[in-house]
């Protein structure tokens, strides 16, 4: 069993937890624990501790299953309506939403109803700032009614954002990714303090891309950079071997590997001109690396290793992107 720090510099950060060290981490620090998200194949894992967990149906590299805890320098408290379960405190709140799915759901319009209950959340709240939101659903490159399920649900994300008068230039980082199986899972970030919009000058920012990609462009920003407390915390987007708008190297693992770091690197050396200051790769930061295929987990893992060193949080899974052409998507937190 590893030892665990408290984190206290940190005004959100982020563990990545085995099956055998999860129920000992909340009986530390339940009470600073904002969120739990479980990776791994079919149902969910049942914690002793009763702690709530949104699971999401995904193998993970090396092992049955992991979760992803979200943890604060300052106790929480526990939240719940009829759409949104979260936790907050005077600085943050993580909200989680799971949606079922089955065959007459629209995930258009469920997508567009789903972001109109998390903006009229923030509405209400003291937390208007959105900073990060992750999106997995099944079947993400699957044609339903002429039309591919991610483009679909682009469309119902950027609806609510028109509806919302919130702008697409101000959007939080995001990732929307595949799933093996179960329902439409969303959980978000949000601040009482605005976030710095990070974009990338190697890439066509995601809100601008052409007709294309779909009728509506997708709604994110390449990174969110956060201050909040005196801490500085940079949330880079589901980041993938794309220059300008265009997949590059659409047949080789290692080269759309390399390409994402490189993007990643970009995106990092952006926001330092913004004043982050980054604490490094292996201190520094964490990631989680989505790959499509089985037989590139390897490849991808050791030129991560090659370029950047032993990542003390990361966490690899095996699922679909949300373009056909893309075989991995790397996301990551970088800490200053």
């Amino acid at each position: 069993m590893r030892e665990f720090d408290i984190h206290q510099n940190k005004t959100v950060a982020l563990k990545y937890l085995v099956p055998g060290e999860i129920d000992t981490y909340l009986t530390l620090f339940g009470d600073r624990v904002a969120c739990v998200v479980g990776f791994g194949s079919g149902r969910c894992m049942t914690l002793k501790s009763g702690f709530p967990v949104l699971w999401v149906d995904t193998p993970v590299s090396g092992g049955d299953a992991v979760y992803e805890v979200w943890i604060s320098d300052k106790p929480v408290n526990r939240y719940r309506d009829e759409l949104i379960a979260g936790a907050g405190n005077e600085d943050i709140f993580f909200g989680c939403i799971s949606v079922q799915f089955d065959s007459a759901i629209d995930l258009s319009e469920t997508t567009q109803f789903i972001y109109s209950g998390i903006f009229d959340f923030l509405q209400r709240s003291i937390y208007p700032n959105l900073l990060r939101v992750w999106n997995y659903f099944p079947d993400i490159n699957a044609i339903e009614a002429g039309i591919e399920r991610y483009c679909s649900f682009s469309v119902g994300r950027h609806e609510a954002f028109v509806r919302y008068n919130r702008r697409v230039d101000d959007s939080p980082s995001a990732c929307a990714v595949g799933s093996h199986g179960g329902p439409l899972v969303i959980y978000f970030l949000a601040s009482r303090f605005p976030g710095v919009q990070i974009e990338n000058p190697r890439q066509t920012s995601a809100y601008n891309y052409p007709k294309q990609y779909g009728p509506r462009s997708p709604t994110f920003s390449r990174a969110t950079l956060a201050f909040q407390g005196g801490s500085q915390t940079l949330f880079i987007s589901g980041t993938a071997s794309i220059l300008g708008h265009a997949t590059v190297h659409p047949s080789s693992a290692s080269l759309q590997t390399r390409e994402t770091l490189a993007n990643i690197r970009a995106v990092i050396d952006q926001a330092i001109r913004e004043g982050f200051k980054f604490a490094g790769f292996e201190s520094g930061m964490a990631l989680k690396v989505y790959v499509r295929h089985t037989e590139h987990l390897s490849v991808v893992q050791d030129i991560i290793r090659e370029e950047w060193g032993v990542i003390q949080e990361l966490v690899v899974l095996q699922t679909d992107i949300c373009r056909t052409d893309l075989l991995l998507e790397i996301e990551a937190v970088c800490w200053g």
